[in-house]
């Protein structure tokens, strides 16, 4: 009974850890399957699996509540079904850019702006990572961003210490503007 016991806790310690990415969207481009693919850094620590209201109140209740101007707001990235429909209006050219620039670590950040934006002008521009194996697009992370060049700099993290993902792997990546 103790050793079931104790496989119960291991499963259900190790139950959470291992994350399927989420599939967006599918097609078939030169006889191969194309998928869109949510990572757990994109869908759940960076809440793109929220709704674009959501995310916008988040961000503005945060700016009405904070205590110092000197606080940064909670980099939200930009919700999947807003990726989902930029990736497949952007097929074509985001797939036909990996295949001609063919970036040797499989990464390239693909940067739009926003035609419908009504809201702050934090939300301008749409900005997204993505990583590509085989067929595979991977949204590595997304942000908003009011001039288009926030996850290829860190301007906005000068004073912080932290160190973002984006920050760490954005030397070599190639960025496309659609």
């Amino acid at each position: 009974m103790k050793l079931l016991n104790q496989l119960v806790k291991v499963i259900l310690e190790n139950r959470g850890k291992e994350y399927r990415p989420t599939v967006l969207f599918s097609k078939m481009i030169d006889n191969r399957l194309v998928q869109l693919l949510s990572t757990r850094h994109q869908r759940v620590e960076r809440f793109g699996n929220q709704t674009y209201n959501d995310l916008v109140d988040m961000y503005n209740e945060f700016i009405e509540t904070r205590k110092s101007k000197f606080q940064k707001p909670p980099r939200i990235a930009v919700p999947d079904m807003m990726v989902r429909d930029f990736f497949e209006s952007n097929l074509m050219k985001i797939y036909y850019s990996f295949e001609d620039e063919n970036p040797k670590n499989k990464q390239m950040i693909f940067v739009k702006k926003r035609k419908d934006n009504e809201d702050d002008e934090v939300f301008s521009y749409i900005e997204v990572l993505l990583k590509k194996e085989g067929n595979f697009f991977y949204i590595i992370t997304s942000a908003f961003s009011k001039d288009g060049k926030f996850l290829m700099t860190n301007v906005e993290e000068k004073k912080s210490n932290r160190v973002r993902l984006e920050v760490r792997k954005n030397n070599n990546i190639l960025v496309i503007y659609l």
